[in-house]
Parts: C-alpha cells; structure tokens; sequence
C-alpha cells in the first residue's frame, strides 16, 4: 500500500512537472507569435469557458473519489449515475456560457471561440470523473499519461498552427482535439482495467447520496474557480484585451511553480489527517516543518525572479510585454503567500475544517472581485495583480488564524525561522542586484551576442544567487542535512525517519 502510495505521488509529480514544462513552452511560443492583444483574446477565452464548466462537475468526481475508494463495490452505479447527471448539467452550462459571452456584446470572433472552448471543457470534465474513478481504485498511472499526453499533443498541434499561420480559433482547436484524446483514452483505460460501464444510467438511490455529499464540494469548487479566472474576464471587459494579454504573462509564469507546493502537501495531507486523531503536537512540528520547506523554496524564488523580471520579461517574451514586469513582481510577493497558503488549507480541511476554508476563499473571492471591479478600469493589470496579493494574504493569514486555534505553535520560535529565510534571500536578492552591471561587464566581453548573450548573463546571475543563498542558509543555520533529507522525503513520497 506504501508502496503504491510513493508510487502515485512520484508519477502526479513527474507528470506535473513534465506538464508544466510543456505548458510553460507552448505559451511562451504562443505570446511571442500572437503579440499582447490575441493573447488577451486566447486567454479570455479560455478563462470565460474553465469558470462556466465547474457547472458540470459541482464536485461530483470529488464525491466519486472518495465515496468509491471507500465502496469500491458500488464504483459502477457512481461513475453510472454521475455521467447520467453531467450530461444534461453540460448542456445547460453550455448553453449559459453561449448566452452569458453574447449578452456581454462580444464580438462573433470571440463568441466562436468561446463556443469551441467550451466544447473543450466539456470533454475535460467527463475525463476527469474516469480518471475519478481510476483514483478511487488507487491507480493514478495513467491519469499522469493523459496528462502528459495531452500537453505534448497539444504543444505539438499548436507548433503546427504557428508553422502554417492559421486564425487564431484554430488554437483553441488545438485544446479541443487533444481534449477529446484524453477523453477516449481515459474510457479505454476504465473499461479495460475496471470492467465497468462507461455509459451513463440514472440509478434514484444513489443520486440523493451523491447529491447530499457533493454540496460543499460544489460551493468550495465554484468559489475556487470564479476566484482563479474571475480577474481576466473584468480586465477584457473593463480594460481591454491588451490588458489581458499584459496580465496574461506573469500570471502564467507564476502559475507555473503551482506544483512545489501542491508535490509537498499530497503525501502530508493524509498524515495531517491522521495526526489530527492521534497527536497534535505532532501534527504542529509536521506543520511547521511543511510551512518551512516551501518558505526556503518560494523566498528566494519570488526575491530572485522579482530582481530578474525585466530580464526574464523583455529577454523571453520581448519589449512589447514590458508592462508586464511590474504585475510580475506583484505576483512574485503574491507567491510567497499561495505557498505558505497550500499547508493552511490542507490541515484546515484534514481536521474537518472544510467548511471554514470554504467560508474564507467565499469571503475573499468577494473581496477579490470588489477590488478588480474598482481598479482594473484605472489601472489594467497592475490592478489584477495587486488584488490577487490581497487576496491571497487574506486566505493564508484567516486560514492561519483558524490553525493556531487547533494545533500548538510556538509563534515566536515559527515566525523568527521565517524571518531567518527571508533575510538570507533578500540578503541573495540585494547582492544578485548589485553584481548586475559587474556580470554584464563579464559578459560582454565573452564571444557570445544576441539571445544567446542574455542567456548567459541570465544564468551566471541565477547560478550567484542560488550560491548565495546555500552558504546563507548554512552559515545562519537555517537549515540541517537531516531537513534537506527529510525535504527529499517528504517530496517523493518516501517514508519520514
């Protein structure tokens, strides 16, 4: 069981990375193919057809997960009665988001793409309740395929696009196709490894069970959502698509290291859950020791990259993202609190505090929302950042508040080992800034010109700061052998000793 267990993670991680990577390059192809203004009109598309789509699923495949892990008996009827319920849910959603894009005076273009978008989310939704089943048998081997398979699909099609110029709905097609793919492979998989049906069949018995349990699933899941990608769809329409386009970049960039945080929490999220009945003072250390890691990761990551952003902005995607450094910085200072946020979040909902964390992302979705609505108009993008940071400082310092009233923390002790962190990478940020003009002299002066110039100073500058950074952490003891294994561990899935 361990065994499987490690093996689940390892493989959602190299999937995840392997995913990003291919995400990461294929959007970076994309904005510096499409310029500012068609990136804006491919990201508010996408973002306009994800928020309409958790009206499909309302957390049904998270109740089929957990309710057929523990039936594994009844897998059949669940997977049965679900698909029986998101057909129709699909087409209503549908059918809204068709209404809701034309309503808002979009342009034909738009609307087609949106139109195709949806299809996409369509497919995305019925493949994730099969991969839900799959899950709940304990196999996420080929769920991490279908991941993976799918982003090399589409990088591969979406390279086809580019070489042969064609409209800008053809890229959305791209996610479509590859969309569908996944699909058929995912119905494969399930009827050769589970035996079951995959058509659906109303079963009364199990609806209302189903119904009653995903409830709060459906409100955490559509409050998560609206507050995601609520923020492109008021900059498109109260600022433009440029502006979206702007916002797009550092969004994605940032978005990008979403999977450090969430490799840590998924092995320590059932540990949190069973230290919740058996020791809590343990439960504070391992919180604590969670908190930890991702601070040493994310501290020098947002400082670094926030020295680096002009660089990494005019350098990768060209001049004419260079109001994207700026909200990249915000998002950087931002970050620093989405990671701290995934072990708040995972211990609130492993000692039955779901309800809570629901509570708090409502509350600070509406507060997201009020701010974008207020200030986009005036100040685009940077508006958008400025309340993605707010908000995220809103669900980790509420969230923390809660988990101080469940486990013991000594406050002081925790807040000087996050104090020690961030100095030591600011400390690396300030001399990373100082030593620019010093690494660009060298560089100059190097056979090298061009694209491939700004490479080099790029990683000598990155390659001085991580140095920096390690005889920091080790001179001010920061860090022990014993927590760097541990870290190792913890991330792959191994056993903590």
């Amino acid at each position: 069981m361990k065994k499987t267990m490690s093996h689940n993670v390892r493989s959602m991680t190299l999937a995840s990375v392997g995913q990003k990577i291919c995400a990461f390059i294929y959007f970076t192809i994309l904005a510096r193919y499409l310029g500012p203004e068609d990136v804006g009109k491919y990201v508010f598309t996408l973002s306009f057809a994800a928020i309409f789509v958790i009206l499909i699923d309302l957390g049904l495949t998270s109740v089929l997960i957990r309710e057929g892990a523990r039936h594994k008996d009844r897998l059949e009827k669940y997977i049965t009665t679900i698909l029986s319920i998101k057909l129709p849910l699909g087409v209503f959603a549908y059918v809204l988001m068709i209404l809701s894009v034309f309503l808002l005076g979009y342009g034909r273009g738009v609307i087609m793409m949106v139109a195709l978008a949806g299809v996409t989310m369509f497919f995305d939704s019925m493949h994730m309740t099969f991969f839900g089943a799959l899950r709940a048998n304990g196999d996420l081997r080929y769920e991490s395929w279908g991941m993976v398979g799918s982003q090399v699909t589409s990088l591969i099609l979406g390279l086809l696009c580019v070489q042969f110029d064609l409209p800008l709905v053809c890229f959305i097609g791209v996610f479509t196709l590859s969309s569908f793919l996944n699909l058929v492979f995912a119905i494969h998989v399930v009827r050769k490894k589970l035996q079951i049906s995959c058509l659906p069949r109303f079963d009364r018995s199990t609806f209302i069970q189903v119904r009653t349990i995903a409830i709060p699933f459906a409100v955490a899941a559509c409050a998560a959502r609206v507050y995601s990608y609520v923020d492109s769809i008021i900059l498109s329409k109260l600022a433009g698509d440029i502006a979206v386009g702007i916002y797009a970049i550092p969004y994605k960039i940032t978005f990008a290291f979403q999977f450090i945080p969430l490799a840590l929490i998924a092995p320590l999220y059932p540990v949190f859950s069973r230290l919740f009945k058996e020791n809590k003072r343990e439960l504070g250390d391992h919180f604590v020791q969670a908190v930890r890691y991702l601070a040493i990761i994310v501290f020098p990551l947002a400082i670094g990259l926030s020295v680096l952003a002009q660089d990494v902005i005019i350098g990768i995607y060209t001049v004419d993202y260079a109001d994207s450094v700026l909200p990249l910085r915000i998002l950087l200072v931002s970050l620093l609190f989405s990671f701290l946020g995934f072990p708040v979040g995972a211990l609130l909902n492993a000692c039955n505090r779901q309800a809570t964390q629901t509570r708090i992302v409502l509350g600070v979705m509406l507060v997201n929302i009020v701010l974008n609505v207020v200030y986009i108009s005036r100040f685009g993008a940077v508006a958008a950042a400025s309340a993605a940071l707010v908000g995220n400082m809103l669900l980790t310092i509420f969230g923390y508040c809660v988990v101080v009233r469940i486990i013991t923390i000594r406050q002081v002790d925790f807040f000087y080992m996050l104090g020690k962190i961030f100095l030591t990478a600011l400390v690396m940020g300030v001399l990373v800034w100082w030593s620019a003009e010093t690494v660009s002299s060298f560089v100059r002066v190097l056979p090298v010109v061009g694209t491939f110039a700004m490479i080099v100073d790029f990683g000598i500058r990155s390659f001085l700061g991580i140095l920096l950074y390690v005889i920091g952490l080790m001179t001010f003891k920061v860090v022990t052998q014993e927590e760097c294994r541990r870290l190792v561990f913890v991330c792959f899935g191994k056993k903590i000793v």
